[in-house]
Formats: C-alpha cells, structure tokens, sequence
C-alpha cells in the first residue's frame, strides 16, 4: 500500500484523544480538490490516515454504488490496506455483515467479535488476519446513507473501538460525503458537457416558423373636398337689382 497523503500528527506516542487527530485528517480531505484527483488514491488515503488517527488495525470504505460514475472498474469498496479491503468487498459482495447493516440501518453498529459474524466467509477471513472488532458508521449523501466507514481492530485493553470513537469521526464522515458528492457533481457536470448540442435550424426555416403578420383591414378616412369661397355682394351693386 503506497504511503498516504495525509499526515494525521506527528510520529510517536498518540495521543489519548483520537479527536484532534480525526479532525486534522477531515480537514486534509476536506480541502483536497476533486477535479484532477484520483479518485480511488483519494478514498483509499483518508483510510490509510485513519489508522494512526483513530489508533486501529484497519480501515474500509464501503458504498452501495460506485464512487466515481467514470470508473469503468466501478470501485465501491477502498481501504487502508489489504485486509481490510478483502473483508470489506467480502461484506459488499454478500450485502451482508456489519458494514452493510449499519448502512441499512443507518446507525452505528459495534462488532464485539467478528469471527462469530456472519457471512461465514467473514467470520474465516476476520480470524485469518487478526481484525477481529468492527466499527461502522453510515456515511450519508445527499440525503441518504450511501454506505458505511467501517474501522477494524484486532481486540485487547487497548481497543479504542466504541461510542467515543464513533462520534470522533463525526468531521471524517462529512468531510467524506462531501468529497463523494464532489465526484459525482463532477460527473454530472463533464457528462452533460460532452453530450452534443443540438443542430440549429437553418434561418429560412426559423423565419418560416414565425406567422406572418396580418393587415388591418381598417379603411382610410375620407377627405371632404375643400368648397369655393361665397361671394358676398354689395346692394348697390347692379347684377343684384
């Protein structure tokens, strides 16, 4: 697994509290661009920051649909490392385990014991690589649960898995959903640019398509022929006697 972009602290002794951590790799992810990003190397590093952060074994993304339309692979599930990404598609492709029922659920679930887990091949896979405890936290949208940040931890006093931790990731998960609504607006955006704009009439026929208007039939007034002067004659005058 390449190393990741977003440094959560300072190596060394971590700190008691996860939040400062968490919230330092929200904001890493939250002021990451998405128009030239790789989309896959953008979900899968806030997983690989997430595990120092949060002080776990393991990290996974799980979504109910691809995160980025444009994938012709159609990615849906991204994780800090090999493990957790086997058990990850392993929940994806059954629709079942915890990931997919804290997204349907849309609450957050704690897995004591993940061998003990259905499906079976959960239950083996967990044991084979010692992530034995579950974290998932629905991650919403655009108004819905569009899947689960699912945290994985190998068990012991030490676990830091549970409600605390969950409402520590509270930025993690809106600086995630903003970046997956960024992708897909993206999408969106680029598909309708590329469709090919419709052909304009040509001018006769957009002339054409406009009534010709029609004359008044309103008369022209008529005017009355201008009358000969009246002659006024004097009375001494003899044509009038």
């Amino acid at each position: 697994m390449a190393a990741s972009l977003w440094t959560p602290g300072a190596p060394g002794r971590p700190a008691p509290d996860p939040g400062p951590a968490l919230v330092r790799v929200a904001l890493q992810a939250g002021g990451t661009s998405v128009v030239h990003a790789d989309v896959a190397a953008l979900l899968s590093g806030i997983c690989v920051a997430l595990v120092p952060a949060a002080r776990v074994a393991g990290a996974a993304l799980l979504l109910r649909e691809p995160a980025d339309p444009r994938d012709t692979d159609r990615r849906r599930v991204f994780g800090s490392d090999t493990a957790a990404v086997r058990l990850g598609e392993l929940q994806r492709r059954a629709d079942a385990g915890p990931g997919p029922a804290a997204e349907r659920g849309d609450r957050v679930l704690v897995t004591p014991d993940l061998t003990r887990s259905g499906p079976p091949e959960l239950a083996a896979a967990a044991a084979d690589c010692g992530l034995v405890r579950s974290l998932a936290v629905p991650v919403p949208v655009a108004g819905r649960t569009a899947g689960a940040l699912q945290l994985f931890a190998r068990g012991g006093p030490d676990d830091p898995l549970g409600e605390r931790l969950a409402a520590a990731l509270a930025p993690v998960v809106a600086a995630l959903a903003a970046r997956l609504t960024d992708v897909r607006e993206l999408a969106r955006l680029q598909a309708r640019a590329a469709r090919p704009a419709a052909p304009e009439a040509p001018l006769d026929d957009r002339t054409a398509l406009i009534p010709a208007a029609r004359r008044s039939a309103v008369a022209a007034p008529r005017v009355p022929a201008p009358r000969a002067p009246a002659r006024h004659r004097r009375r001494d005058d003899p044509a009038g006697s």
